[in-house]
């Protein structure tokens, strides 16, 4: 045997002795083994689609100052927050709500004859009737005080609250901006929302 060979045949056996190698080489000698990797590989591609998949996705943002009462202003920072768009015939309505993680304090807005990007005034004007309210505590809705409401001029011309919206960002995943707020509630107290920002994504 030359020192040709005997080269080649210490390289193949160095190959063959390599348990990686031996694995190998039985795989591919019998198809059904084969298969059975494949099945594997496939297993394990599904597996890693479903995770990312059924990873929680973030909603989104809202962070702000709120008072009520007159009592000191503190900060609403939550991931409690949906926003949807809905059509009443040729309308669309967009309604934002945002309720704090630590507490039932939460904030709702609705805007009518939504479209897109711009500056929304809350209660608005002649032609619109937009809807702002700071709910001290949603749980307990029966008590009518919880409610500070920016509602449309009375019979007399008063005003009850004020608001703006204002949409910096619009499409068909997401909506984000910033929301100022001022609502009373029928004991003639007062909420403030500072300005507060926004982000979230668009229910279907």
């Amino acid at each position: 045997m030359n020192k040709s060979t005997t080269g080649k045949f210490r390289f193949w056996r160095s190959v063959l002795s390599n348990p990686l190698s031996s694995g190998l080489v039985s795989l591919f000698r019998n198809p059904i083994n084969f298969l059975y990797f494949g099945l594997f590989i496939f297993a394990v591609l599904i597996n890693v689609e479903h995770s990312y998949s059924d990873a929680p996705k973030q909603s989104g943002y809202f962070s702000g100052s709120i008072e009520f009462d007159k009592q000191p202003a503190h900060t609403i920072n939550t991931t409690k927050i949906t926003a949807n768009i809905s059509r009443l015939g040729e309308e669309q309505i967009l309604e934002i709500t945002a309720t704090s993680l630590n507490d039932s304090e939460t904030v709702y807005t609705q805007i009518k004859n939504f479209k897109g990007e711009g500056t929304y005034f809350i209660p608005g004007d002649g032609s619109s009737s937009n809807i702002g309210n700071l709910i001290k505590d949603i749980n307990d809705y029966q008590e009518k005080n919880n409610f500070y409401e920016a509602t449309r001029p009375n019979g007399a011309g008063i005003a009850n609250g004020v608001g703006r919206v204002n949409i910096t960002t619009y499409s068909n995943n997401v909506i984000a901006g910033d929301l100022v707020l001022i609502g009373n509630n029928p004991a003639g107290q007062q909420a403030i929302l500072g300005a507060a920002k926004f982000k979230v994504n668009l229910q279907p």
